[in-house]
């Protein structure tokens, strides 16, 4: 009789007892329900497939077999590469997943019907791969489109601002001009009890005077065409502290009108913008503007030391629906180049972080493109 007291004897009881207690799932419940799988992944608009580890195709949805053009049964059994290009940026994730065994999510061109473009999830399985992919040729294109469109509008912004910038120098300028010199002829006819009213109102069409020429200055600053990025934003500044008050300082390498001329005008814009937020409603005394380049990206800072955003800005800026078309702009002259736009605030001023990637994005999505 076998020693049960031994502890190999006692473990193989223990299994024997559990296998027991545990009885085994029937065959036919197993088919049912892989059948169930795969009538709802054949039922799903992502094309879908499964490899084995030579890279034989072992099942696919219709929406898969739609997709190559031809049916399911032609592709079942067949080697992937015999249908897909082996160097094409889709098959090389694919065989890296393989490899590493790892799950692998990229946008790649297709290496079956070149000029399309595929999100493309690949998962390890026990057997080899299971591969899910979208084509996103269509939505890389609107994508386009619409920064495309986003430029426009920001070149007709710019015009307009510029059109807005010459009406307010040539027009409502001199009209004050022409209100100060009147107001100061007006004296000799005034009685003594009125001239402080007169006074007063100088002041007032001196302050809105002021007013005008910043703000004329805001609207279209100096061109990038004559001095380059570092050279005109500290001429901007300087003129920006002439005519606001506030004091500014400029910290920027001069290897930054090495940059795109689009590149140069978009920082060039989301400076002015912040300056101009910063002197209408930061109450702000001092703005720093900083532009580093690191390694792989660019960053541009432009700190107040104003009374910050209130809570509820904070929020919507954290959640990416901020207010004012300003910094919307300002965000969208980032994204057009692959960058992004944060506001960072509290009761001690805000700062605004621009950051940009040194290979700057491609914005012919739906061209040739590198396969990786």
């Amino acid at each position: 009789m076998a020693d049960l007291s031994s502890p190999r004897n006692a473990s193989e009881n223990e299994l024997w007892r559990g296998s027991r207690s545990c009885p085994m799932v029937p065959l036919a419940k197993v088919e049912e329900a892989n059948e169930r799988l795969r009538s709802v992944l054949a039922s799903v608009s992502d094309c879908y497939f499964t490899l084995d580890r030579t890279y034989r195709i072992t099942d696919l949805n219709t929406a898969a077999a739609d997709w190559a053009g031809t049916r399911t049964d032609r592709l079942v059994g067949t080697c992937l590469w015999d249908l897909c290009d082996p160097n094409a940026g889709c098959s090389l994730v694919i065989r890296e997943s393989m490899e590493g065994r790892s799950r692998m999510r990229r946008e790649v061109i297709s290496g079956m019907r070149p000029g399309h473009w595929l999100d493309l999830l690949v998962c390890p399985s026990p057997d080899g791969l299971s591969v899910f992919f979208t084509d996103v040729t269509e939505r890389r294109a609107a994508t386009a489109a619409l920064d495309e469109l986003a430029g426009r509008l920001l070149s007709l912004q710019d015009e307009e601002r510029q059109r807005i910038a010459e009406e307010l120098h040539d027009s409502t300028a001199q009209h004050l001009v022409a209100v100060g010199l009147h107001l100061m002829r007006l004296k000799q006819f005034v009685v003594p009890e009125g001239q402080k009213v007169l006074d007063e109102a100088a002041h007032s069409a001196e302050e809105v005077a002021r007013e005008v020429r910043a703000f004329t200055y805001l609207l279209h600053p100096p061109g990038l065409e004559h001095g380059g990025l570092a050279g005109t934003v500290r001429d901007f500044a300087a003129g920006f502290s002439r005519r606001t008050g506030l004091e500014t300082s400029v910290r920027m390498a001069e290897m930054a009108d090495g940059l795109p001329f689009d590149i140069q005008r978009s920082l060039l814009r989301v400076i002015q913008e912040a300056l101009t937020n910063a002197y209408r409603h930061a109450a702000a005394s001092q703005v720093t503007i900083n532009l580093r380049f690191g390694a792989e990206t660019l960053k541009l800072r432009v700190l107040d030391n104003g009374c910050g955003l209130t809570r509820g800005v904070r929020k919507s800026a954290g959640e990416g629906a901020l207010l004012g078309v300003g910094v919307l702009g300002m965000r969208a002259r980032m994204v057009q180049f692959g960058g992004a736009l944060r506001l960072l605030s509290s009761a001690r001023g805000t700062m605004v972080v621009a950051t940009l990637p040194l290979d700057f994005k491609d914005t012919d999505p739906v061209g040739d493109g590198a396969q990786w």
